[in-house]
């Protein structure tokens, strides 16, 4: 006799609840998205002893009696008839096991009612078996209640989370299903309180409603939803809400995309709020992947990526209001109501408010050493050197001496590059004001005090400059006139001629010399405010902990940029200051490379209120 055999329904049904019903959080989406494909309007959730006892109710299309002895059934589905139909899903539901795999592991009762129907019908079961069946009057629509989830699975009930922890998670997925459907007003109450309420008024009623005035307000729209700026960054990635034809999904696809779109624009360890909603044709998604529907497969991981970048990329990335903070001296925020008219917000809407960073002050003309600029052992020279006439990509002579070759803030403002051919339009929306403790520079614009970090704007720009050089491979080579020795231990130059090509492509030529020491005979086209050999050592350091080579090259580019910069603390001219807000204009980034911001913002309302004017 054979040992292998089928299952008994009932242990089927409960491996089945395994996958579906994870905890209640789950359980809740399950029925939300039934009664989202009944068409419903409002819908109501009431939970109590830590999710075990849940009853939703809608006003959804309702079921006929026979559609009710069916519901819990497994794979009894009124959403797909063949397997075409998996692969076309327009609906949330397809695989019919949701309610069957409920049933299996709680007491159950359900009412429903179609509109043209007399009466409704209502069925109880225990453990998946219909215990009862009979008419009720009843409104039209459907009230699932479920009592004591788990009580015949005592393993699965010992592992829901203590009640803070499931009642979290049954909020979050409320709050997923209500964004990504604004026509919808939901309600949710747990242990009596009410702790999510829509309207189904739209979507920034809802995202009102759901997150306050102060998100709302800090979000911009853009084709495939909201992105927010630097005031509501996150810790984390939970709130970057990414929807796929109107279905919460998990996708490392379009995480990536949103990180990426939002490069330079983040400081270290943050994350941004966005809500986005793709839209695709069901035939090239595969949402069958995991019962609970939150993983999906695309087809073309690439266009998808490609898609939601350049779209995220095109809405942020010149706008400097994205990641300018705008400084308020008090809390004015007013406690707001649940469905305030959106005439209240014309003109906040898109008013990107945000609150500056702390950064480390400078004083009586010391120079700021923030972790970033923090790339070598020693700190570059602030000796003060003689101007020199050659810029960026220009030389009198190509034969220099290292001595020579020195960065002088004035040459290397006037000369930065030609990174946008077009004249610049926002010249004259700006006047320059003057400096701050030899660090800021002071303007205003459109009835607005910007100050402006001085490092961080050069910083920005050069990096825009080294960027586009390097990898369009434009890095021009220039002779020293007497080549720069330079000592180094066995492992350092062996890594050195193993990478010599990484070095030619920033512009430097080296030459053995035998022993531990080797010549560096050409340097990169480029005014070095620290020293030729720190930059070298620096690359050297690099190459040693190196983490992929792109990451090495952007890692360069980007302290290249910060290390040659103007460095606070420095006297500016009031050309000099004039020529630097020029040319970030030009390149439209609004932060330096590590995600800070550049320009702190201080509106004329908010220093009249201020000083009592208003």
């Amino acid at each position: 006799m054979g040992v292998i055999k089928i299952l008994d329904e009932s242990v089927s049904n409960i491996i089945a609840a395994g996958e579906v019903v994870e905890n209640p959080a789950s359980m809740i989406k399950e029925i939300l998205e039934n009664s989202l494909d009944a068409e419903s309007t409002n819908i109501r959730v009431h939970v109590k002893n830590s999710g075990r006892d849940v009853t939703v109710s809608d006003d959804g299309t309702g079921m006929s009696k026979d559609d009710l002895l069916l519901c819990i059934e497994r794979h009894a589905t009124s959403k797909i008839f063949n397997k075409e139909d998996i692969f076309n899903l327009y609906t949330y539901g397809f695989r019919g096991e949701a309610l069957a795999s409920i049933a299996s592991v709680s007491k159950i009762r359900i009412t429903s009612k179609r509109e043209a129907d007399e009466l409704g019908s209502e069925i109880r079961a225990l453990a998946g078996k219909v215990t009862k069946i009979s008419p009720v009057s009843v409104n039209h629509g459907t009230e699932i209640e479920i009592k004591d989830l788990f009580y015949n699975t005592p393993a699965r009930l010992k592992f829901l989370r203590k009640k803070s922890t499931e009642y979290s998670k049954i909020k979050e997925t409320v709050l997923k299903e209500s964004l990504a459907n604004p026509g919808v007003g939901f309600s949710l109450e747990i242990d009596g309180r009410e702790l999510l309420k829509t309207s189904g008024k739209g979507i920034q009623n809802t995202i009102l409603e759901l997150f306050g005035r102060n998100v709302l307000k800090n979000l911009k729209e853009f084709p495939m939803g909201y992105l927010g700026n630097m005031e509501i960054s996150r810790s984390s990635k939970d709130h970057m809400h990414t929807y796929v034809n109107g279905r919460y999904v998990k996708s490392q696809i379009l995480e990536k995309a949103i990180m990426d779109g939002y490069y330079t624009k983040l400081t270290k360890g943050k994350y941004p709020f966005a809500i986005i909603f793709l839209e695709i044709d069901p035939r090239e998604i595969d949402v069958n992947v995991h019962p609970s529907k939150k993983i999906v497969k695309f087809s073309e991981n690439s266009l998808v990526y490609e898609q939601v970048f350049s779209e995220i990329e095109k809405a942020i990335g010149k706008d400097e209001d994205i990641v300018s903070p705008v400084m308020t001296f008090h809390n004015r925020e007013k406690d707001v109501e649940n469905l305030l008219d959106l005439n209240d917000f014309r003109g906040i809407i898109d008013k990107r408010i945000i609150t500056p960073e702390k950064s480390d002050p400078s004083f009586k003309g010391e120079v700021l050493k923030t972790q970033e600029m923090r790339l070598l052992d020693r700190e570059p020279s602030l000796e003060k050197k003689p101007p020199v006439k050659s810029g960026w990509g220009k030389t009198e002579n190509p034969v220099v001496k290292e001595e020579e070759s020195v960065y002088h803030k004035r040459d290397t403002i006037e000369n930065i590059s030609e990174i946008q051919e077009k004249p610049n339009k926002r010249k004259d929306e700006y006047r320059v004001i003057g400096q701050f403790m030899n660090s800021y520079i002071l303007a205003e614009r459109n009835e607005t005090l910007e100050i402006y970090d001085q490092h961080i704007v050069q910083e920005r720009v050069l990096y825009e400059t080294l960027k586009k050089k390097h990898f369009s491979r434009e890095v021009a080579m220039q002779n020293l006139l007497v080549p720069l020795k330079l000592q180094l231990n066995y492992e350092e130059k062996s890594i050195v001629f193993d990478n010599l090509e990484i070095f030619g492509e920033f512009g430097f030529e080296i030459e053995d010399f035998g022993d531990d020491e080797v010549l560096v005979r050409g340097v990169p086209v480029f005014d070095f405010r620290t020293s030729i050999e720190n930059t070298f050592r620096f690359m050297l350091e690099e190459l040693k902990n190196e983490s992929g080579v792109k990451d090495f090259r952007e890692r360069i580019i980007i302290s290249m940029s910060c290390r040659n910069s103007v460095k606070a603390g420095e006297k500016l001219s009031y050309e000099e200051m004039e020529l630097l807000l020029e040319r970030l204009h030009e390149v439209g980034k609004y932060t330096c490379p590590h995600g800070r911001p550049i320009i702190l913002k201080i509106t004329l309302e908010e220093l009249e209120k201020n000083f009592k004017r208003r």
